[in-house]
């Protein structure tokens, strides 16, 4: 029995962070990301960079560099209050200005105040939009999502020392795979006390060689890894035809690794 239950390196536990809106305080949280070795993924209004220079979108490049650029709508409407043709114009046009600042295809998003609806879905879907988050946190651990259109974060952080401690105690568990997913505005840090209190969600989380620190863009393209692989009737063979390695687990007790375009004999 072949199962899903591991990411990069064979690990069970992810961390991932989310921030919108892109305010000035993104560059003190990206150092205190950048201090603690965790990823974090920035979604932004295109509007606010429509009148910057060269020099200065190559700043703004820099700034989010090993982090993720995603897209948050041109002008942070709400998409199920619009007609088709403004949802595919706030999306589509992000897309064009963060893609010239980041420099490869932005293709990740969040709902701005958690506007989503099935039209705002097939609207993403039409702008070439893979993932897009919500605002509704269960102050919970999750799975990986279904649908990743509807991906709904563990919490916002200021309800994350809720479920950080449960998180770090379950590291060793043998159960499946869990996802703290953290979301926010850097704009709501407004006192040391704000900043004291992040860096301690961050500092508790960072240095794990149990946990995967990765950006929402590493996780949507690692569940379609592993979701495209190719297994045989008997579950001897497993074909990886993707471009990155994948780990599965065997029986609930061997992790095995295929590397992007080979196939393994188990």
């Amino acid at each position: 029995m072949l199962q899903f239950n591991c990411f990069p390196g064979g690990k069970k536990n992810v961390v991932t962070f989310s921030y919108d809106d892109g305010s000035a305080n993104d560059a003190r949280l990206v150092e205190l990301f950048n201090r603690y070795g965790v990823k974090g993924t920035f979604h932004l209004n295109g509007k606010k960079y429509l009148d910057k220079t060269p020099e200065e979108l190559e700043k703004i490049r820099k700034l989010y560099e090993g982090h993720e650029i995603a897209c948050h709508t041109m002008q942070h409407g709400f998409l199920n209050r619009m007609p088709y043709v403004s949802m595919i114009n706030e999306i589509f046009e992000d897309r064009k200005v963060l893609e010239k600042i980041a420099g490869y295809p932005v293709t990740g998003m969040s709902y701005p105040s958690g506007g989503v609806d099935e039209r705002a879905v097939k609207a993403l879907e039409a702008c070439g939009i893979v993932y897009s988050r919500t605002v509704h946190g269960a102050d919970t651990m999750i799975e990986l999502p279904e649908n990743f259109l509807k991906w709904q974060p563990s919490c916002h952080h200021r309800t994350a020392m809720k479920i950080v401690p449960k998180f770090l105690e379950g590291l060793d568990s043998p159960w499946p795979k869990k996802i703290l997913y953290i979301w926010g505005h850097s704009h709501e840090f407004r006192t040391e006390e704000d900043w004291a209190y992040m860096e301690g969600i961050v500092s508790s989380l960072a240095g794990s060689d149990k946990i995967w620190y990765a950006t929402n863009i590493e996780i949507y393209n690692y569940a379609v890894a592993q979701r495209n692989l190719q297994i045989s009737a008997d579950e001897s063979m497993v074909y990886n035809p993707s471009s990155i390695p994948v780990w599965v687990e065997r029986d609930k007790s061997e992790i095995i690794k295929i590397e992007a375009g080979q196939t393994v004999r188990i």
